[in-house]
């Protein structure tokens, strides 16, 4: 579920030979930077900072590598690498355990990720779940977010029909009425819908509890190379910065980079151009306040997920700084 939630089915069709081995150690002064997957439009602002030469001019050598068979935050946890990009609700657990990470910017400003359903299904809000089918990955943080949707709006989410929901994509199986709804992000199977002329409905989940507009997804370092390395780490994300405020402002050039980098995207170049043309209204609404993070929004996802027993310790002002962004 994880993959498939946060990744967006985009990662899935990328040539398997992108797929590269994230080493465990940078030689020289290079500082490995790992993706969660495969190159995407939430990662444009990188390969716009290596290909505008942006980490040069700051003086530091970044090396934007994909993951391997290890989880991404597993090799920044271990040491493996000071940075890699990962996800706020993923993070709780590890918090929760110790783990030695902060999250240093958030990629996207707000969470923009929904239901989208068959139109036919007419499935306007959360409430409209029930008697429905819906295609999950049976994860519990993800019915745990469902069931708070639907039973706030006064629905029994026990009648929400839950199929699994095992494709590349949720588009494909909405099509194929597997299942009427399923949760995505709008950036990637939002425009592929649009993009197939698909005609259905979407929310955002923001709109409908405030507590789920966390931040998905982030930047995030190992604890001791910040302590070790500040002033570093503040080059590498004035860089990144640059790069993201430049695909705000360029969506077409960036997403024309992007695929410079990432060539096995060229045979989808007017779906990426489509999703970079969305997700750069998206990344910040403020481009001089990209990456920062709001502690009440940060917090109270953290909250909810305490109160609904998820996690079973108070992370409030937990697991992020922006410290890191102040020049």
């Amino acid at each position: 579920m994880k993959k498939k939630m946060k990744s967006t089915a985009m990662v899935l069709l990328a040539s398997a030979t992108l797929i590269l081995g994230a080493c465990a150690s940078t030689k020289d002064d290079t500082i490995d930077f790992i993706l969660d997957w495969t190159p995407n439009t939430n990662h444009t602002g990188l390969y716009v900072a290596l290909d505008k030469g942006y980490f040069e001019e700051e003086g530091v050598k970044v090396d934007i590598k994909l993951p391997s068979e290890d989880s991404s935050s597993d090799l920044v946890i271990n040491g493996k690498a000071p940075f890699v990009v990962y996800f706020q609700d993923f993070m709780a657990k590890k918090l929760e355990k110790g783990a030695g990470i902060t999250a240093v910017a958030a990629l996207v400003e707000h969470n923009t990720s929904g239901i989208i359903s068959a139109g036919e299904a007419n499935i306007k809000s959360p409430k409209d779940l029930v008697g429905k089918k819906y295609g999950t990955w049976n994860d519990p943080i993800e019915l745990a977010m469902l069931e708070t949707l639907v039973s706030e709006e006064g629905g029994d989410f026990a009648t929400v029909e839950k199929v699994p929901n095992t494709d590349a994509n949720s588009i494909t199986p909405i099509a194929n009425k597997m299942f009427d709804a399923a949760w995505i992000y709008y950036g990637w199977d939002g425009i592929m819908a649009e993009q197939e002329g698909m005609k259905t409905n979407y929310f955002y989940l923001r709109d409908f509890a405030p507590e789920f507009d966390y931040y998905s997804p982030v930047i995030i370092a190992n604890n001791d190379y910040l302590k070790e390395h500040p002033d570093q780490a503040k080059k590498v994300l004035k860089a990144i910065k640059k790069g993201y405020q430049y695909a705000i402002e360029n969506p077409k050039e960036s997403a024309e980079i992007l695929i410079k980098h990432a060539p096995a995207l060229e045979n989808q170049k007017e779906f990426v151009l489509a999703s970079q043309e969305y997700l750069s209204k998206h990344y910040a609404s403020n481009p001089e306040k990209w990456g920062e993070f709001d502690a009440d929004r940060w917090n109270a996802f953290y909250a909810w997920a305490y109160k609904k027993g998820i996690l079973e310790s108070d992370l409030k002002n937990q697991g992020f700084s922006n410290d890191y962004l102040s020049q």
